[in-house]
């Protein structure tokens, strides 16, 4: 794999590691709605944030540096997060009136909760660190989002090994 698709992929896993806390959070803001509500918040705002890699891998794509399978195989996944996102917000029911209506504001909202995600990040992820963020539905989100911190890390070295490689002897 070359060392920009590693970089594509460190990207996508990157967008669910960094809006999992500040997702939870503003979830979890007024009240806790319980696991499918958490869940869609997150898959929500990763969807947005995957619009944007997506966005860059496209970029990517025609400049060479990335392959149609890497960006098929990533257009497939920001669809599969909305419709998984999108079926646990449609879970709750009109149980607190909570809904985007349709897929399309579900995207949408999306790109609104991704950024406000990142930006909820720096408060939120001691939170995280410490358990503190989650109530005991949240187990198996906690349990998700420190493997997409492991994956992360796995890929991010192994982006960092690649490039070393690619480099012609002598440069720094």
């Amino acid at each position: 794999m070359r060392s920009s698709e590693l970089k594509f992929w460190l990207l996508v896993v990157l967008v669910f590691a960094l809006t999992h806390p500040g997702s939870i959070a503003f979830a979890n803001w007024d009240a806790p709605y319980g696991f499918y509500k958490d869940l869609s918040v997150w898959l929500s705002s990763a969807a947005g944030g995957l619009l944007l890699v997506l966005t860059y891998g496209v970029h990517e794509w025609k400049n060479g540096k990335l392959s149609s399978p890497n960006l098929l195989l990533a257009a497939i996944l920001v669809v599969s997060t909305a419709i998984i996102g999108y079926r646990a917000e449609l879970a709750l029911g009109e149980k607190m009136d909570y809904g985007s209506e349709n897929m399309v504001f579900f995207v949408i909202g999306g790109v609104l909760g991704f950024t406000l995600s990142i930006m909820l990040l720096p408060l939120s992820l001691p939170y995280a660190l410490t358990g503190e963020l989650y109530y005991s539905y949240d187990r198996p989100l906690l349990v998700a989002w420190l493997l997409t911190v492991a994956l992360a890390v796995f890929l991010g070295v192994s982006y960092v090994k690649i490039r070393k490689a690619e480099r012609p002897h002598g440069t720094g």
